[in-house]
């Protein structure tokens, strides 16, 4: 399960429309549909880092450690979705995000080929001014989705990580 960014407060802690997000991505592991979570977004400074707002928040509530992945370099939709596919090997997933983004990250992941299901956060319990300004920002957004299919954006990937789908490590010595 792929659950995407949405900002974190000054203080390191999840806004709450992200944490809508992961309380929904937590009620799917807990319900046995998925059974670990790949974190993806934001961290270009220092003091802003979405992924690890998102893992603390998800270990607090009692997940294992070794079932949340964080991508630290899932800067925008697109960024997260590519490196899901490439870094971190998957091609079919569940996309956890807020019922306004939705429609957009389906969109980019079947383009890359990706096979999504999507389950979404609602933003109606925000406030009417929360919810104007994300559908706002998401008008642009989905123009930008569209250019990023016709002209791929340079994606920062890396090698390919291990995930808990993965078969164990081994080495000479045995499984590590």
């Amino acid at each position: 399960m792929l659950v995407l960014g949405a900002g974190v407060y000054s203080d390191g802690e999840p806004t709450a429309v992200l944490e809508g997000r992961l309380r929904t991505a937590l009620d799917l592991y807990r319900a046995g549909k998925v059974s670990w979570f790949l974190v993806s977004g934001d961290n270009r400074t220092a003091s802003y880092n979405e992924p690890q707002a998102m893992r603390r928040w998800l270990l607090k509530q009692g997940v294992p450690a070794d079932r949340v992945i964080a991508d630290y370099a899932g800067r925008r939709t697109y960024d997260s979705l590519k490196r899901a596919q490439v870094v971190f090997g998957l091609h079919r997933l569940v996309v956890v995000t807020s019922d306004f983004h939705m429609a957009r990250a389906i969109y980019l992941a079947s383009s890359l080929g990706l096979e999504a299901f999507g389950v979404t956060d609602s933003t109606r319990e925000h406030s009417l001014g929360t919810r104007v300004w994300f559908w706002t920002r998401e008008y642009g957004a989905r123009h930008k989705a569209l250019l990023d299919t016709w002209f791929p954006p340079s994606t920062r990937l890396g090698p390919r990580e291990h995930t808990p789908d993965d078969p164990p490590i081994t080495t000479e010595k045995g499984v590590t």
